[in-house]
């Protein structure tokens, strides 16, 4: 729902255009994920982005999404997740920040950027995304990528 980002996207697939257009045309629309209809479909990616979505209406949109895939269809799901342990968890946060600083961010861009998304990015557990994906209707829920506190998740109907 940022324009911004939806102009960007547009530029870099304008630049892809020759790359895909033939195999696999895409829009990007600016549109409310939890509104939007879904045509049937094969395969759906949805990256960092329940962690924007009120975990009230996670269920709801992936029991959507989940109704909308083709036998033989997938789900990739990809978020930032956090631990119950609290020491893996303060020492993840602690390499992601380092992260950042390793790559020129200052001390006020880290501080900004943690409290613009304090209270608007609501990251859950491996375990509480796998229990949702077998709620909505997924049969299995694999995963398939985990580096540090991000992951990224085959969910299968």
């Amino acid at each position: 729902s940022s324009t911004a980002m939806i102009e960007k996207s547009k530029e870099f697939f304008k630049a892809q255009s020759m790359m895909h257009e033939s195999l696999l045309p895409i829009e990007v629309k600016l549109a409310d994920i939890l509104e939007e209809e879904y045509l049937p479909s094969s395969l759906i990616a949805l990256n960092f982005t329940l962690q924007f979505i009120d975990p009230a209406q996670r269920l709801g949109l992936l029991k959507k999404l989940r109704h909308s895939l083709v036998a033989g269809g997938a789900l990739f799901l990809s978020e930032k997740i956090y631990f119950e342990d609290q020491e893996i968890q303060a020492r993840l946060n602690e390499l992601h920040i380092a992260f950042k600083r390793a790559h020129g961010y200052s001390e006020l861009e880290i501080s900004q950027k943690r409290q613009s998304i304090e209270n608007v990015m609501k990251i859950d557990t491996f375990k509480i995304h796998e229990a949702r994906l077998k709620e909505a209707g997924f049969s299995e829920v694999i995963l398939w990528f985990s580096c540090l506190n991000f992951c990224s998740i085959l969910a299968l109907p």
